[in-house]
């Protein structure tokens, strides 16, 4: 009778640690992820390995078999036919996954709570030197701008300004009536803003000039997810925060070193001596063939407009996942 009972309750613990297990792997999934940057491809996530350097690339999409928990999923397993093993982990960071209905995801990649405008608990800046940018992409019509006098040789541009949500991982997006993302940006309803709004804008998103439509895009995918503010004051902090990082010093700090390989360190210290000790552990430095492309600079969630850059990134969430490793090169703009 005793051994019966010892029986059991054994047969309970078993049953209890595969529920826990379970509840613990990952999920299959099934659906397309459309990478918009270039990213390593892992065979382990947990321990970063890519013995043979495998990564996707920006504009491409890749099959999704498997996701590493069903719901706001940060990691997406993906088929790389070329790649030995093919199957392989990449950060949800890296783009756009949309799963197959019922599996947690709507058609767009996002759960229905992370379409609802003003949630966010904290906001990410997004700027880009252009001149990589350009040799990432020099299809795009900003690209054919090579006077290295203009604005964007010597400066950081906008990428964009994004509400996040925590809950929702990188799918906090598309709040308003646009409800998935368009592979044409010009796809997009065109944004109006009054004559102050748009010239500011223009200098500092090549993009509106050169009529590649990237404001509309960054509008209807992100900015509709904030509640505070009208298109122009959107933009206009948009614009204001990219400056703010440029006037403090570090596109002085990237001037003196077009052409030049630099220590990620002395970047990052740079960066902690004009915004403040905090800001090294808040900005995601992303590059590719060698070259630093874009900066992700962690902020608040209550942008105040006309505030301190520099206070609002103390308080904001830490980022992590940079790539650029010991040193990356300046590139100039034209080469």
């Amino acid at each position: 009778m005793i051994f019966l009972r010892k029986r059991t309750v054994f047969h309970v613990f078993l049953v209890i640690l595969a529920i826990g297990y379970a509840h613990s792997v990952s999920a299959k999934a099934i659906g397309v992820f459309s990478a918009q940057q270039t990213c390593p491809a892992y065979v382990s996530k947990n321990k970063l390995t890519n013995p043979d350097n495998t990564q996707i690339l920006a504009n491409k999409k890749y099959d999704i078999i498997e996701a590493n928990k069903p719901d706001h999923a940060s990691w997406y397993r993906v088929i790389l036919p070329t790649a030995k093993p093919k199957e392989r982990w990449i950060s949800a960071d890296c783009g756009d996954a949309q799963l197959s209905s019922g599996q947690g995801m709507g058609d767009n990649g996002n759960s229905s709570n992370c379409s609802i405008a003003g949630e966010a608990d904290s906001h990410v800046l997004a700027l880009s030197w252009q001149p990589a940018f350009c040799e990432i992409k020099p299809q795009k019509p900003e690209c054919k701008i090579t006077d290295p006098q203009v604005y964007q040789a010597k400066h950081f541009t906008l990428h964009g300004l994004w509400p996040n949500k925590k809950s929702c991982g990188t799918h906090y997006a598309f709040c308003d009536d646009v409800k998935a993302q368009k592979q044409n940006f010009c796809e997009y309803p065109e944004i109006k803003l009054n004559p102050t709004s748009q010239a500011a804008l223009a200098e500092v998103m090549p993009s509106v000039t050169a009529g590649s439509c990237l404001e509309r895009h960054e509008w209807h995918k992100h900015g509709t997810c904030q509640a505070a503010n009208s298109k122009e004051e959107f933009f206009d902090l948009s614009v204001d925060l990219a400056r703010q990082f440029n006037d403090s010093g570090m596109a002085y700090f990237m001037n003196r070193r077009i052409g030049q390989q630099v220590r990620t360190e002395d970047f990052l210290n740079r960066i902690a001596a004009v915004l403040g000790s905090s800001a090294r552990e808040r900005i995601k430095l992303s590059c590719d063939q060698g070259m630093l492309v874009e900066i992700q600079l962690s902020l608040i969630a209550d942008l105040t407009p006309g505030a301190d850059l520099e206070r609002l990134i103390i308080n904001a969430p830490a980022q992590s996942n940079s790539n650029c490793g010991e040193t990356f090169r300046v590139d100039p703009i034209g080469q």
